[in-house]
This record gives C-alpha cells, structure tokens and sequence, in this order.
C-alpha cells in the first residue's frame, strides 16, 4: 500500500498536464477509497473521486484503459499483427476493399473487427513522434484505408430500403471506429510511452480541444455549457447613465449649460446609472475555415437569445444573410448546423469581410446605436480582397460596442491574408477564442 500515492501521483501529473484539473481535495479522497477497496475496484474509485466534472470522465477513463491503472499496456488487443500487417500490404492503392469491410460489418466477429482496425493502422505506415500531434489526422487516414465514407454511403442507402441488418451494421462501424483509435492509443503508448499518453489526453480534454477537431460526440457533452454560458451572458447588464433630479453632477451638461451664461455655473445637471439589457447583432462568418466556431457560437447565440432585449444574427461568407428567425424557430440547439447550411450568404464559396462590411452598413447602419454590441465572429482572413475598412469603421462608430472574437491562435493573426490589423484598432475588443476554455474566460470578463 506504500506505493498507491506514488502511482496515484504520476496518473494526477498526466491528467494535470493533459489540463484535466485535479485538486488536492481529490487526491486526498482517492488515496482515502484506494485504502478502503480491493485492487480490483481502483479503476471505479478513481473514476468517482478524483475528477468530478462529467466531461473529465473521458480522459480518465482513457487513461486507465491504456495504462491499467498502474502501469503501461504490453500489447495492443490484436495477437496476430504479423497476419494483419500482411493482408495490408497486398491491397494496392493503400486502401482496403469495400466488401470487405462490409463482411465483417454484417457477418463478421468482434475479432473480425479488431483485424480490420490493425490493418487499417498498418496501412498508415511507421508511426514516428509527429503523429502524436496529429492524432486526430492519423484516426481518420485509419478510416480512409477502410473506404469509410463507401462503407457508410452503402449502408445509408440499405437503411433507407428499409434493411434492418444495415441498422446493426451501422451501431458496428461506430464500434469499429472505437477499436481504431484504441488501438492506435496502445500503439502509440507502446512506442513513445507517458509522452504519448499526454498527447492522448490533450485530445479528451474538450475544454482546450480546438474548435476545427471536435467531433460531433463531442458538441453534445459541451451543450450544457453553452446553455450555462448563454444564461450567464444575457443576464449580465450594461450599466447606462441617464439624466436624473439627482445622482452624480454630470460635468459635460453642466458646462454646456454654462456656456449659455457666459461661463457661469447657473444650474447643476445631473445623471444616474440605469441597469439595462443591450441590444446584441451577431456577425458570424461560416466559411469552411471557420465553420465549426461559428455553428458553435450560434448554438450559443440560441440559448441567450432570450435573455437580451433583442438578438439579431446574421451569416455570411461573401454575402450577407439574417438567421434571426431561423434561429428563433428552432426547436433546439442542434439545429444550427442546418441554419448555416441553408443561409443564402455566399457566392464564390471564399470570404470576403469587406464586401459585407460594406452591405451590412448600407442595409442596417440607420438602426444602430450607442445601446448596440455588434459581436463579430471570424480570422478576418479576407482573400487577399478589399476590405472596406471606411465602411468597418462607421459600423463602429455607430455602435456602442464592437467586439471581435477570433477563433485562430493569436501568433497566426496578421500573416497571409489576414485584415485583422486593419480592423482591430476600431474595435472595443479582440479576443483568441479558439477552443471552450477561452471562451468560458471571456464571458467571465463580459462581452
């Protein structure tokens, strides 16, 4: 039992550095359930004490899958690689064949699957240490040596005749992609040992994943947050001052009444401060570079709506189009994706923020305000076109509020055909928000 809190330690360290918070009050509880349970059961006590956020549950989980809960895996689950790694080699083209793959999906065994996973790594070729910064890339060529988008375009079209073998052979192919990266997990752990298992834990924590590498599993563990977040952001108020009988002297009407009498003091003006909700346009660009952070936010958009005073939202790539009722109507959040995908805002497919910088002004510059934010969400990567920075400017000028949130990391702003240097000095704010984390710390910080 000596050892427990040295083994306990390394697994908190690795979960630590993976960015999985672990408090000392929770080491304290698991070193408290590892005294008091079997070996057998180490596995569960972790699980319910020391983390206690449900989306946390993967990493650990993960974690203990690949090292047994106190040391690293010998071998991955397949036993005859050698055979495998063999019937890969003899498929030209790097790909496996597609009624292949559907056999095992309809006929074949649980083992049958594991085979199909180990060839479908052995055709990545050698592993090296760069995978481990791609491990996301390196699941999906592992599902493209399997003809993976066939495979599932077949099986779509059996289900929709009505087939009920092609239902269970779907529920197979999610199963087939589990062992994938299981299996790529053991073999990457093999190879380069704790240095690939933080790797593998940085692809579990959701909160520092960024927006481009989330899978749709992932979209629906992170949607309480978003309704958190939305709540959190509609109820917060914007404090206006507003002429009063008493409150504080408000020196700019004082003096301008002074000015009336020469210079004399002759009245004392007032003003207060009134709590109100603002007005909220949201600018979202949904470009393919973009369009995860985007439908993302527009989820977010969705759960505070109600709570300002009036959201409008609009989408563009190189045009401009409202969603606000689309969104007003959906019946839940998850319906953003088809708001995007239906939005008439694009014409040449690539972005172009000052063509609709330019048509938001001409369309909807008379109803903005001082009691408006406008938030803007996009790299600000404009092709290398005009970006009507005149027209950007009155926009900001107009408002009371600009904020831009940009989804690209920080030291990629400015190169290429980025406008953000042009844009940013008329905004009230610019911010990273490349993944949940930065986004939960700027609605701390207020909009």
């Amino acid at each position: 039992m000596d050892t427990i809190p040295e083994v306990l330690q390394e697994i908190a360290t690795l979960l630590r550095a993976g960015g999985i918070e672990v408090t000392l009050a929770e080491m304290v509880d698991a070193v408290r359930g590892w005294q008091a349970t079997p070996v057998a059961y180490w596995p569960e006590v972790l699980q319910v004490t020391l983390v206690k956020r449900y989306e946390d549950l993967k990493p650990l989980t993960a974690l203990l899958s690949l090292t047994g809960s106190h040391g690293w895996p010998e071998q991955p689950a397949c036993k005859n690689r050698g055979m495998a790694s063999g019937q890969a080699t003899r498929h030209a083209g790097g790909q496996l064949p597609v009624q292949d793959v559907m056999a095992a999906l309809f006929n074949g065994s649980d083992k049958d699957l594991n085979d199909l996973a180990e060839q479908a790594i052995d055709l990545l070729g050698e592993l090296n240490a760069e995978a481990l910064d791609h491990l996301e890339g390196k699941v999906r060529e592992a599902r493209l040596a399997l003809n993976w988008h066939m495979v599932r375009h077949r099986l779509r079209v059996m289900e929709s005749e009505g087939r009920q073998e092609a239902r269970e052979a779907q529920q197979r192919l999610q199963l087939l992609a589990a062992i994938i990266r299981r299996n790529l997990e053991l073999r990457l752990v093999q190879e380069f040992g704790p240095e690939a298992m933080l790797a593998i834990l940085r692809t579990y924590n959701l909160a520092e994943k960024g927006w481009s590498e989330l899978a749709e599993g992932d979209l629906a563990v992170m949607r309480p947050y978003l309704k958190k977040l939305g709540r959190y952001l509609g109820n917060k108020y914007s404090w206006r001052y507003r002429p009063a009988h008493r409150g504080k002297i408000d020196l700019r009407r004082t003096v301008k009444e002074a000015c009336r009498h020469g210079g004399v003091p002759w009245q004392l003006r007032y003003r207060d401060r009134r709590r109100e909700r603002p007005v909220l346009f949201v600018l979202g660009d949904i470009s393919g570079s973009v369009a995860p952070f985007s439908v993302f936010m527009l989820e977010l958009i969705y759960a505070m709506q109600h709570a300002f005073r009036q959201v409008r939202t609009f989408v563009f790539v190189d045009d401009l189009a409202e969603v606000t009722n689309a969104i007003r109507e959906s019946p839940d959040a998850g319906a953003m994706e088809q708001v995007a995908r239906f939005a008439r805002c694009s014409v040449s497919g690539y972005s172009d923020f000052g063509r609709v910088f330019k048509l938001f002004l001409e369309r909807y510059g008379e109803v903005l305000t001082p009691e408006t934010t406008i938030l803007i969400l996009g790299d600000a990567r404009n092709n290398w076109r005009q970006p009507e920075v005149d027209s950007f400017a009155a926009i900001c000028r107009k408002a009371g509020k600009v904020v831009w949130l940009n989804p690209q990391p920080e030291a990629s702003w400015n190169t290429m055909d980025s406008s953000m240097a042009l844009y940013a000095p008329f905004c009230h704010a610019v911010r990273e928000c490349s993944n949940l984390k930065q986004l939960i710390a700027i609605a701390r910080d207020g909009l």
